[in-house]
C-alpha cells in the first residue's frame, strides 16, 4: 500500500459506521480513508511527504454536514463596520464619527446592526441612555454622510422587533418625511412629539421589509461583498466541524455566481450542494411549462456542477402575503438572505409542481405541510 498523504494518530477517532468503532488512528490518501487502527497499525502507511498529527488523544470525526446552512450570511456580518459592544448613544456616536473620519465627504455609512455578533440582539434596554440613537445622534457623528444602520436578519435574535436608524441625510435621500407612512403594518416609523421621524424604525418581520422599502436608498450587499464573504463562511463553519452544507432554501442568482467564482479562484473549503430560488415576478400559472423546460439542462435531475460544488432543483412556497411581496419588489436585492423570495400563489404552485415532477426536477419547500395542504 503506498503512503498517506495525511496521518492522525494518539486519538479518538470516530468512524460513526455501523458499530460506532472508536479508532486510535486513520490515514487518509487524497480524499480517501486508506485505513484506520492503532497507531502501531497506521505508522507503516507514514511515508517522507506524509503529514502527521498527533492528536495528543483529541477526537476526530467526519465532517458535519449542515442541511439548512445559509452560509453565505456568516461572512456578511463582518461585512459592514460593527456596532458591536455600543453600550449607550455615545459609543454610537463615537463609533460613527470614528468611521465617518475615514469615508470621503458624502459617502454612505452602512453598518451592522446594533448588538453583538452572532444574534444581534438589542433592546433600549441595553443603553445607558435607555433608548434607541436617533437621527440627531447620528447627525451628530456624520454631518457631511448619509448614514444607516441596518436592521438584523430577524431569524437570528429571539427578541423582535428588529430595529434600524437613520440620520437626516440618509432620510433625505430617502425621500422619508413626516408624510411618509409604513409600507406594512408591520413595520412601524417612530416619530417625535411634533409627527416628525425620529430616524429610528422597528420592523417585525424575522425577514425584514425596511432595507427593500423605506430605505431601499441605502447601498445593498454588491456581488463584490458576497465574493468575499464565502470564504469567511467557509473558515467559520470549518472551525466548528462543518465541511457540507445543503442549501435547500434556494439561492438567488448572484450568490450562486458568487459560489462558482470561489470555485474558480481556488478558495472553496466547504463542498456545497445549492437549490434555486427563483425570481418570481410576475408569473401566469400558463407561463410555468415553458420556464420549467428552459430550466431543465441546469436544474433537472442531479443538475450541473461535481461533488464539491452541485447546483439542481428549485424552492417554491405559497406565499401571497404583503410583507412577500415588498421583498420580491427589490429584485435583484436579496439583503440579508441571499435568495430570492420565490412565494407564488397556490394556483401557480401547483402547477409548478406538476411540472416539475414531470420533469425530474426536485423541489424543496420549508414549510412542507403547509405547501402541501394549500397547493392540493
Amino acid at each position: 500500500m503506498s503512503a498517506a498523504s495525511l496521518v492522525l494518530i494518539n486519538g479518538k477517532i470516530l468512524t460513526i459506521n455501523a458499530r460506532f468503532d472508536v479508532a486510535q488512528a486513520v490515514a487518509v490518501s487524497g480524499d480517501r480513508v486508506l485505513a484506520l487502527g492503532s497507531d502501531s497499525d497506521i505508522r507503516p502507511l507514514i511515508g517522507e511527504g506524509t503529514r502527521v498529527v498527533d492528536l495528543d488523544g483529541r477526537t476526530a470525526l467526519p465532517g458535519l454536514i449542515d442541511a439548512h446552512a445559509h452560509l453565505d450570511r456568516e461572512g456578511l456580518k463582518e461585512a459592514l463596520p460593527s456596532m458591536a459592544g455600543a453600550r449607550s448613544v455615545a459609543d454610537v456616536v463615537d463609533r460613527v464619527s470614528d468611521i465617518a473620519a475615514r469615508t470621503p465627504r458624502g459617502e454612505w455609512i452602512v453598518t451592522m446592526p446594533l448588538g453583538d455578533p452572532p444574534e444581534f440582539e438589542s433592546s433600549t434596554a441595553d443603553f445607558a441612555e435607555g433608548r434607541w440613537p436617533t437621527r440627531h445622534d447620528l447627525d451628530r457623528a456624520a454631518v457631511n454622510h448619509p448614514v444607516y444602520i441596518k436592521p438584523a436578519w430577524g431569524y437570528w435574535r429571539v427578541a423582535m422587533p428588529s430595529v434600524a436608524i437613520a440620520n437626516s441625510r440618509a432620510l433625505a435621500l430617502a425621500n422619508i418625511t413626516r408624510a411618509t407612512q409604513p409600507p406594512s403594518a408591520s413595520v412601524t416609523i417612530e416619530r417625535d412629539a411634533q409627527g416628525e421621524p425620529t430616524g429610528v424604525f422597528l420592523d417585525a418581520n424575522r425577514m425584514p421589509v425596511i432595507d427593500f422599502t423605506l430605505m431601499a436608498a441605502a447601498p445593498a450587499f454588491d456581488f463584490a461583498t458576497r465574493v468575499r464573504a464565502l470564504p469567511r463562511s467557509m473558515a467559520i463553519y470549518n472551525s466548528l466541524g462543518t465541511t457540507s452544507v445543503y442549501e435547500g432554501h434556494g439561492a438567488a442568482g448572484d450568490l450562486i455566481n458568487a459560489w462558482q467564482q470561489v470555485v474558480a479562484a481556488g478558495n472553496q473549503t466547504v463542498r456545497a450542494s445549492l437549490t434555486f430560488s427563483p425570481a418570481w415576478k410576475t408569473v401566469q400559472p400558463a407561463d410555468i411549462a415553458g420556464i420549467v423546460e428552459g430550466w431543465l439542462r441546469w436544474l433537472a435531475r442531479k443538475g450541473i456542477g461535481d461533488d464539491w460544488l452541485r447546483i439542481n432543483g428549485l424552492y417554491t412556497e405559497v406565499d401571497t402575503s404583503l410583507e412577500h411581496t415588498l421583498r420580491k419588489g427589490a429584485f435583484p436585492q436579496t439583503g440579508w438572505a441571499g435568495f430570492n423570495y420565490a412565494g407564488l400563489p397556490r394556483e401557480a404552485v401547483k402547477v409548478l409542481l406538476r411540472e416539475c415532477a414531470r420533469h425530474g426536477v426536485r423541489v424543496n419547500a420549508i414549510l412542507l405541510p403547509t405547501v402541501l395542504h394549500r397547493a392540493s
